[in-house]
């Protein structure tokens, strides 16, 4: 991984021109007291700190609405694939994000390869920026050892003051630099690992604890099915879903298609959808397979650290907090669940 030491000033004159030339550039800017992911008119507008956007930066890849295509029934039936993806870059994205989008690599290309997912994936240039400081009371991506970037980035920055320290993850974040700024020295990497082992010092003791180890995580679930955690939480839940909404690694959506008044014409789509919705697992009959909400919360919970951390070796909570965050009655965090659970599991 090459790595470069580029002026701030240089840097962001750098992303301005390629504005100016009309290339979509989207970045977190601030909207009142929080965050969103925005298209900015120039890089002043950028918000590099906390607080984190409320909706990740999925919703670039995985749209929370999309048209998979167009169908016509005259006197035969046409079908046209309909497959939106235009460059995009998408700065100032943190850690657990570019970890999100990297995790959903893996789930969208794995046997049944996402036509849509993939063009917009290949039209995405994601340039990460380093959190020195946690961006939320909610976060704890550092005990999910999610701090730093796993993957699916093409360019990493971190603050040096009046440099960025540009680690490039790909050929497209290579021509992107264009040449700009020079490579790093090994006093310049030291610095960066100085800085990060301080960094993760404070992490260490400003964000929750989780009690067991990551690595136990998949071992306390199994053997926790029957808790009586699930029950408790799940009587407290409003089965909002608004922490599959704002998750970034929550990947399920409903197709649906969407006639005309005509009959003759229509388009598939797919939406957002969520294992803590009352409708996810109702079948054609009428009948819904998890209709308790403790049950709902415990899929949730084993979805992100047993079943597919088992699958993958990752767990695929990234520790953002953002369903901490957003749960009316905070019993979905992934943390605090998982630390009930072993307090538990040791006093028994």
């Amino acid at each position: 991984m090459e790595k470069y030491l580029v002026t701030k000033t240089s840097f962001l004159k750098l992303v301005d021109e390629q504005i100016k030339e009309g290339k979509e550039v989207v970045a977190p800017v601030r909207q009142e007291n929080q965050a969103n992911f925005r298209r900015i008119k120039s890089t002043a507008e950028i918000l590099w700190g906390g607080p984190q956007t409320v909706v990740s930066a999925k919703s670039f890849v995985f749209p929370p609405k999309e048209e998979l295509l167009n169908y016509e029934t005259n006197d035969e039936v046409r079908v046209q694939p309909r497959v939106e993806a235009k460059p995009l870059i998408l700065l100032g994205v943190h850690s657990c994000d570019i970890n999100g989008m990297a995790l959903l690599d893996k789930v969208f290309t794995e046997k049944n390869l996402d036509e849509n997912y993939v063009k917009k994936r290949e039209n995405l240039t994601v340039i990460g920026v380093e959190c020195l400081e946690p961006c939320s009371p909610e976060s704890f991506c550092y005990r999910k050892d999610s701090v730093l970037p796993w993957d699916g980035f093409d360019l990493f920055l971190t603050d040096l003051g009046k440099n960025f320290f540009v680690e490039v993850g790909s050929a497209k974040g290579e021509s992107f630099l264009s040449g700009l700024g020079k490579k790093a020295t090994q006093a310049d990497v030291d610095r960066v690992k100085k800085i990060r082992r301080e960094r993760d010092a404070k992490f260490d003791e400003k964000q929750r604890k989780l009690k067991p180890k990551l690595s136990d995580l998949p071992v306390l679930l199994k053997e926790n099915y029957n808790s009586p955690v699930w029950a408790e939480r799940g009587a407290r839940c409003f089965g909002c879903g608004s922490c599959n909404m704002v998750c970034p690694t929550c990947y399920c959506f409903d197709v649906r298609d969407c006639v005309e008044l005509d009959l003759k014409h229509g388009i598939r789509a797919r939406w957002w959808d969520g294992c803590m919705l009352t409708d996810f697992t109702r079948i054609a009959t009428g009948e819904i397979f998890r209709e308790d909400r403790g049950a709902r919360l415990r899929h949730r919970t084993y979805r992100k650290d047993y079943y597919l951390f088992e699958k993958w070796g990752k767990s695929f909570c990234t520790g953002c907090g953002r369903c901490g965050k957003a749960c009316l009655t905070k019993v979905v965090d992934p943390l605090d669940i998982a630390n009930e659970i072993y307090e538990r599991s040791r006093s028994r």
